[in-house]
């Protein structure tokens, strides 16, 4: 988790928090402070804004940077090597 100190001021977190809560604001969450941010939406009970800062936090990719498989695809299923 990202250090504490980084993440803001707590009246710094919940202004970004209102304006999260206008729908505005989004630009000012980074690494930093959306753990914060996902605490305060918990504590208040806004499941929306949580889940949205969940998924902003969230790793986008699937870790291959857009490289295909070097993994030769398999033949699969089919009437060749089925039981008979």
């Amino acid at each position: 988790m990202p250090n504490a100190a980084k993440a803001g001021s707590p009246e710094e977190l919940q202004e970004i928090y209102v304006l999260l809560k206008k729908g505005l604001g989004h630009d000012r969450v980074n690494d930093d402070n959306v753990f914060a941010l996902i605490d305060l939406a918990v504590r208040y009970g806004n499941k929306p804004l949580e889940m949205l800062l969940r998924e902003w936090q969230a790793p986008c990719s699937d870790g291959s940077e857009g490289v295909p498989s070097t993994i030769p695809p398999t033949r699969g299923f089919n009437r060749e090597n089925a039981k008979r």
